[in-house]
């Protein structure tokens, strides 16, 4: 692959590349000698980058992540028109609920929209899943997952988004964004959350140029020997800072709050601690930032002596918080004033309940106001926001949707 780092794109293609375990080498072709053989091999002095080459020359001239996706093998559409269950998310829940339901025979769907693992599989090291007492990377935790859900015959088709779903009769039809629309007697909502957006002026300029959301794997060793921040007070930013600092001569954790250890597992606070290159600065907020075609500076105040400090950066990673993904969710579904997707009892709760439920029965433990219709993970209202909460939601909508199954045949 042939890019420019000024280029968020880029970015944007390696970062796609290596969560969906493809081989590549990457060249910088305003900065790497390396990159000069193939651009003039293959005639790339005049192409729009980032350009991938392929190793029988085939070349991909900025690309969408459709045709990346395509070009390396990944299934775009689906190979039929009716399922049993159809799993809109691939993180942790979503693929303990293909592993799940795939185990107990029901032919099964899973769309995603970017990799396998969700914010999961961005995470350099997961040390406190159960057992995995040496920790296991994002990566390998979902490319096992995955694994493990085909064995039993799941089907997986990326990288796509939900754009509608509507109720019929007996089913409901799901249709995504690669124009194709499918059948499903039941659906599980496992999308997650994004990262929330830092409110700084000029941040927008710099994404994928300095400034990124997540931990940002594959710019580890770009940025050797250089000061990096990370902002964010809970586990992934932690597991970024002691990421990077494997790499950058500085890590600089920036905290909100008085202690980092009002977030995050005590075992990272030790590990952070101990980590000689990570300095954590709490009760401080990133205020602006500046750069020339990319992120060089960044001002940070101390909220305490409301001082204003710049200084220089090389990037800036940002694990803010989730925001609740609602692309191509049915308006109808019923949320918490945070746009949580409301399940179960709490639905009983809510003030358009009884406007909204249309039967008699109870809606079971996490199934949405629309019957058949469940939601797992982190993008339900009162989860736990942990990794191991996320995997059990998945196993035991599965039980759910054969009760639902059920119910419908009374």
């Amino acid at each position: 692959m042939l890019g420019k780092e000024s280029n968020p794109k880029t970015y944007e293609i390696k970062e796609f590349l290596n969560r969906n375990l493809a081989d590549f080498l990457y060249f910088d072709v305003d900065d790497d000698p390396e990159a000069q053989p193939y651009i003039e091999k293959h005639n790339l002095q005049k192409s729009k980058y980032p350009v991938l080459v392929f190793e029988d020359g085939y070349l991909l001239d900025d690309p969408d992540l459709f045709l990346v996706a395509s070009a390396i093998g990944l299934h775009c559409i689906p190979k039929s028109d009716t399922y049993d269950l159809i799993i809109v998310g691939m993180g942790p829940a979503g693929l303990a609920s293909a592993i799940y339901a795939g185990s107990e025979g029901l032919k099964t769907l899973v769309i995603e929209k970017h990799s396998p693992g969700g914010r999961a599989g961005s995470t350099s090291l997961i040390e406190n899943l159960i057992a995995h007492p040496d920790g296991i990377t994002g990566k390998e935790f979902s490319e096992r997952s995955r694994k493990q859900a085909e064995k039993f015959g799941v089907e997986f088709v990326l990288p796509v988004v939900l754009t509608d779903i509507v109720k019929g009769e007996d089913s409901f039809t799901v249709s995504i964004s690669s124009n194709v629309s499918i059948s499903g007697r039941s659906v599980i909502i496992a999308v997650g959350v994004r990262y929330r957006l830092l409110q700084v002026s000029g941040v927008e300029k710099y994404l994928g140029s300095g400034i990124y959301y997540g931990s940002a794997m594959t710019e580890g060793k770009r940025n050797e020997g250089k000061e990096v921040f990370v902002v964010g007070g809970a586990n992934s930013a932690g597991q970024a800072a002691m990421y990077f600092s494997r790499f950058a001569q500085k890590v600089n954790l920036v905290v909100r709050g008085e202690s980092i250890s009002l977030k995050m597992s005590r075992y990272l606070v030790d590990e952070i601690a101990n980590r000689p290159n990570i300095t954590v600065m709490t009760q401080s907020e990133v205020v602006a930032v500046h750069g020339e075609g990319k992120l060089e500076s960044l001002e940070i105040r101390d909220s305490q002596s409301g001082q204003t400090t710049t200084y220089p950066a090389d990037s800036l990673f940002l694990l803010i918080g989730g925001q609740p993904y609602a692309d191509g969710l049915a308006s109808r579904i019923l949320r918490d004033p945070n746009g949580f997707i409301v399940t179960g009892p709490d639905l009983e709760k809510h003030e358009r309940f009884s406007s909204e439920w249309p039967i008699t029965r109870s809606p079971f433990y996490l199934e949405t106001n629309i019957p058949g219709i469940f939601a797992i993970g982190d993008v339900r209202a009162g989860t736990a926001k942990r990794m191991a909460a996320a995997i059990g939601d998945g196993a035991n909508a599965v039980n759910q949707v054969a009760d639902y199954f059920t119910s419908q045949k009374l």
